[in-house]
């Protein structure tokens, strides 16, 4: 009770404090990383030139992160989110739109959308973050164009000295600076590709992991998730695929479940996040039973081509924080636990959430818990980026789910998951970022984008945060940070 109180004190001081300048907290999502800092909030492009020449500072945009990245102490901090960078314009010659730093993810869908009949190619669920941010930090949703940068044409960025740069797709530094997550900023402005509104067939699916090829066979985009304790040989899944509505025969679907232990099951699923909810230590027998129901059903739907949400949510409308019917309470756990996420090879996914299934559970007589799904996104093309999570090849986005006091075991599992994977890579706003990715980065890569960084930045005001820090393995912990400030480093 102390403690939802105490929670709810600090939302609302936050929320206070929107659009106000002086000492303020920035928070990771979920509030596991946080800092005090000296907030500005630009009301314009010239302010902002005029801020960055004056000391140290870094560039947050809505903090939806989870691995406190935009978390950057003793250091002015530029509120871009909050600033007047409101840039909002589409040519309809080369299909594109030109973003500000503040404008977020909503706005841009809904200019596009109503003003337009245009959408974006890819985008995160999570809308109020700013589109600036959201690419920087390899937001992604899934299926083709997976990674949100990749549609990324032409940034505008000022460097140390307030001037503005202008790259292009074809520069040189340009696939380095496209993803930089947060080593080269501000980014006052992005020009993204756009694509027509168009309606999509989407099944949602709850059948069992054995048949996820056979379910998704003709998918354009598949997003799967896993119950961790319903069977570790064949668990149960839940799986959206989207297909091309010429290819709407393409994808099997399960009949609907009928007679009553199929209306039973259904009003058991739709009331398991509730269970789950308040009765936390009963998941693992509560996924047992889901698994002995042993239910294969389906939905199909045709998508809304106006809903600003299709690839979460297939109903007509923006229904947010709602994932298809049949598995809406599942996919609840974003918004209630602490949310890691890394990328493995796509062609071995489903081993490594076999591993996970495994690992997890035999951590259980501990206390600790998945909570509800292991999420899989497929990002089955490749990106431009150089540090976009499809790079180089097919990947599959991980999400694990814990309850905040448990994501220190969360950072385990993605360390195994490491160790036996070396081609995982960080997911830049969710993984326990580290020393341990410069190999999957590459070192040379990395190395370019420092010499870019330095290049635009030789006073060395632009701070990023400890975690990125470390990953790059550049410099020392900053002001701030407690290793600095207790004196264990130097």
């Amino acid at each position: 009770m102390i403690r939802t109180i105490r929670n709810a004190v600090v939302r609302r001081a936050d929320e206070k404090a929107i659009g106000q300048e002086g000492k303020r907290w920035v928070r990771s999502w979920i509030n596991v990383f946080r800092s005090k800092v000296d907030a500005r909030v630009p009301a314009d492009e010239a302010t902002l030139a005029q801020l960055v020449t004056e000391g140290e500072y870094c560039c947050v945009g809505k903090s939806h992160s989870y691995n406190g990245v935009q978390v950057v102490p003793s250091a002015t901090a530029m509120m871009m989110r909050e600033g007047g960078l409101d840039t909002l314009e589409y040519d309809p010659a080369t299909e594109t739109v030109r973003v500000g730093a503040s404008v977020s993810v909503r706005e841009l869908k809904t200019y596009l959308c109503d003003k337009h009949h245009r959408g974006l190619h890819n985008s995160g669920n999570y809308m109020e973050q700013s589109v600036v941010g959201a690419l920087a930090t390899g937001t992604h949703g899934f299926g083709p164009r997976g990674v949100m940068a990749d549609s990324i044409v032409e940034l505008s960025f000022l460097d140390g000295a307030g001037q503005r740069r202008t790259l292009a797709k074809g520069d040189p530094d340009f696939d380095y600076v496209a993803l930089s997550f947060g080593t080269i900023a501000p980014i006052v402005e992005l020009v993204l590709e756009t694509k027509p509104l168009e309606p999509y067939v989407s099944v949602s699916s709850m059948s069992r992991l054995s048949k996820l090829d056979e379910l998704k066979a003709g998918a354009l985009a598949a997003n799967w998730a896993v119950l961790p304790y319903s069977d570790r040989e064949d668990p149960v899944i839940m799986l959206h695929a989207l297909a091309e509505c010429d290819q709407a025969t393409e994808l099997e679907a399960h009949p609907k479940a009928k007679g009553g232990s199929g209306h039973f099951a259904k009003w058991f699923l739709r009331h398991y996040y509730n269970f789950d909810r308040f009765l936390p230590k009963f998941r693992r027998p509560m996924q047992r039973f889901i698994g002995w129901l042993d239910l294969k059903q389906s939905e199909r739907v045709i998508t809304d081509p106006k809903d600003l949400d299709y690839l979460y949510d297939p109903k007509p409308g923006l229904k947010e924080k709602r994932a298809p019917s049949i598995t809406r309470g599942l996919f609840s756990t974003t918004y209630t636990g602490y949310n890691l996420a890394f990328f493995v090879p796509l062609d071995k996914a489903q081993a490594v959430v076999k591993f996970l299934i495994r690992e997890a559970d035999d951590l259980r007589d501990l206390g600790f818990f998945l909570k509800g799904v292991i999420s899989v996104r497929e990002l089955p093309g490749t990106a431009g980026p150089v540090f976009a999570a499809n790079a180089w090849e097919p990947m599959a986005a991980i999400d694990l789910f814990a309850d905040p006091r448990d994501y220190a075991w969360l950072e385990r599992l993605q360390r195994l998951v490491m160790q036996y994977e070396p081609k995982t890579r960080p997911h830049f706003g969710k993984s326990a970022l580290g020393p341990d990715y410069c190999e999957a980065l590459g070192p040379s890569h990395i190395g370019t984008l420092m010499s870019i960084h330095a290049k635009h930045y030789p006073r060395g005001q632009l701070l990023f945060s400890e975690r990125v820090r470390s990953m790059l393995g550049v410099g020392r912990p900053v002001a701030g940070e407690a290793a600095a400030d207790s004196g264990l480093v130097s």
